[in-house]
């Protein structure tokens, strides 16, 4: 099966990666995002696949993810050579890296100058967490209007299938309430922190509780970078989250709604027109 990365043309030059963020979803990964954009690096992560790069990012990372996951996909793996293709105006990966696996992380960690930095949470509440996000994402997805509205907005639909896809690879197919499902995220979460520690260098590995706190003196004191005058960022708890996503939604809804009703209209004419044009003010 053909991947869009292959259909990417070849970069110019590839920024170096200095800094690797592997920490899973929901352990503070896009307050560093901002961290690290604010520190001067130019980071990679979910927030800028889908507001910064858009829908041929977020079919790449979503073929990257099924690949990784889903022996049956007919998708070749994507492999260090491919993230360099699609993050070559990057120097820092943020969340990413843990949806595609160690080996991954074990490419980036044969050059001695890259630095990783590893967040991490109690198991239980970091399930808890992906279900009252990436959960509330994959449940819309499945509900009225979004599984309609899906078919006439591309980059809804495209959106949509990426969250499916990566929450699928964290819960083993499972989906939210099922039985079976939060053990199993879980289970994967506790799995994927172990990897990390055991595949990074100790040296090259920065590993932060959040129950401890999060903010610039650990990440800074790493890096080897000054503290800057900024506030950290705060941190994306699950009533923002849903928040940015009510807002994503509303976005990308309306223009399925206004696409849906231009072919409504021959069919009901100008009064049918008329309501879809009001319904989506």
């Amino acid at each position: 099966m053909s991947r869009v990365i292959d259909k990417l043309p070849a970069p110019a030059e590839k920024k170096k990666t200095k800094v690797i963020i592997a920490s899973c979803s929901r352990t503070g990964t896009l307050g560093l995002y901002f961290a690290m954009k604010i520190l001067g690096y130019k980071p990679y992560h979910m927030y800028e696949v889908v507001h910064g790069q858009g829908k041929q990012h977020m079919v790449a990372v979503r073929e990257a993810v099924a690949a990784q996951h889903n022996r049956l996909s007919g998708i070749k793996r994507f492999d260090k050579a491919d993230m360099d293709k699609l993050t070559a105006d990057y120097d820092c990966l943020v969340e990413i890296p843990s949806w595609l696996g160690p080996a991954l992380l074990d490419e980036y960690a044969q050059d001695p100058e890259v630095k990783f930095i590893l967040t991490e949470r109690d198991p239980d509440r970091w399930a808890k967490s992906v279900n009252g996000t990436a959960g509330f994402v994959v449940k819309a997805a499945a509900s009225f209007p979004l599984n309609v509205l899906k078919h006439f907005d591309e980059e809804l639909g495209i959106f949509l299938a990426l969250n499916v896809t990566v929450y699928a690879a964290m819960a083993d197919g499972t989906k939210p309430g099922q039985p079976g499902n939060e053990a199993a995220l879980r289970r994967n979460y506790i799995e994927y922190i172990k990897a990390v520690k055991n595949t990074v260098p100790k040296e090259r590995l920065l590993v932060i509780k959040l129950e401890d706190g999060l903010g610039w003196e650990q990440i800074c004191r790493f890096l080897g970078v000054s503290i800057p005058e900024e506030k950290y960022p705060l941190r994306n708890d699950v009533g923002n989250f849903q928040a940015m996503a009510g807002a994503y939604f509303k976005e990308r809804t309306r223009a399925a709604m206004l696409r849906l009703g231009a072919l409504l209209v021959p069919a009901l004419g100008v009064s049918g027109y008329l309501g879809w044009k009001y319904f989506v003010k």
